[in-house]
């Protein structure tokens, strides 16, 4: 869904000019005929949270003044504008204008909401309010209990068996987790993950899976420091090699 929202962006400058252009991972740059083409090339990196640790030990950082509710049907709408304030500055969500982001923000939701992402997981999905007012919110979908370094982990195939999270069959993934501009950096994303993990412990699950872009610093430093650990891109030639390896000598 992340290409769908980056443009391809072509500027008329020099070649000099060219090579000064800040890079983003995101994307693919390239020179023709006194042109930059800018193509859309989104890389996706996977992280795992091991949860039964958490059970004994909150999350450092977060945030004890935010108040924090499961999320109801009513806030899915309240969700757009936050959602399309928090991307504003992270691909793929930079390079609209304001409609076009809040249409894309509305869309992303409603794809988690219905399934598109994996079945949602209601009870462990929840919002921030700062002073009555909806700040952030973590959703939390299933995938399938695949081995989260392959591709086959981070969609469902065929359709997701009956009562799949009341049986704990497949993988917690955190779709999605923002806060407003205003109030980011503050551990209000840490406080919603917290309140995640508590309540996926109590469903039974003990692992959290995530994503996030290449090129989103803060995105990774935040996995990071919450305790998530990097996994093996599917597409990198060393995991390549090591599955080669082990479907030959296994």
């Amino acid at each position: 869904m992340a290409a769908e929202w980056m443009p391809v962006v072509r500027l008329p400058i020099t070649w000099e000019q060219f090579h000064q252009l800040p890079r983003n991972a995101a994307y693919k740059y390239e020179y023709f005929d006194g042109k930059a083409l800018l193509s859309p090339r989104p890389k996706f990196y996977h992280a795992l949270l091991d949860l039964k640790p958490l059970r004994k030990r909150p999350l450092t950082g977060a945030a004890r003044d935010v108040e924090l509710h499961r999320l109801q049907d009513a806030d899915w709408e309240k969700l757009v504008p936050v959602f399309a304030a928090a991307f504003e500055r992270q691909q793929p969500f930079s390079g609209l204008d304001t409609k076009t982001r809040k249409e894309a923000a509305k869309q992303a939701l409603e794809f988690t909401r219905t399934g598109g992402d994996g079945p949602f997981i209601a009870p462990a999905s929840f919002t921030a309010l700062e002073r009555g007012y909806l700040v952030g919110a973590s959703l939390i979908t299933l995938l399938p209990l695949e081995d989260p370094t392959d591709w086959r982990a981070f969609h469902w195939s065929e359709p997701p068996p009956e009562h799949c999270i009341a049986r704990r069959l497949g993988r917690p993934h955190l779709t999605w987790i923002f806060v407003a501009p205003l109030f980011a950096g503050h551990g209000v994303g840490t406080a919603l993950l917290q309140s995640t993990t508590q309540a996926l412990l109590a469903l039974g699950f003990t692992q959290l899976a995530s994503t996030f872009l290449a090129g989103n610093d803060s995105s990774m430093l935040w996995h990071w420091r919450n305790g998530f650990q990097l996994l093996s891109h599917p597409g990198s030639l060393r995991h390549v090699l090591e599955k080669v390896r082990e479907k030959d000598y296994g």
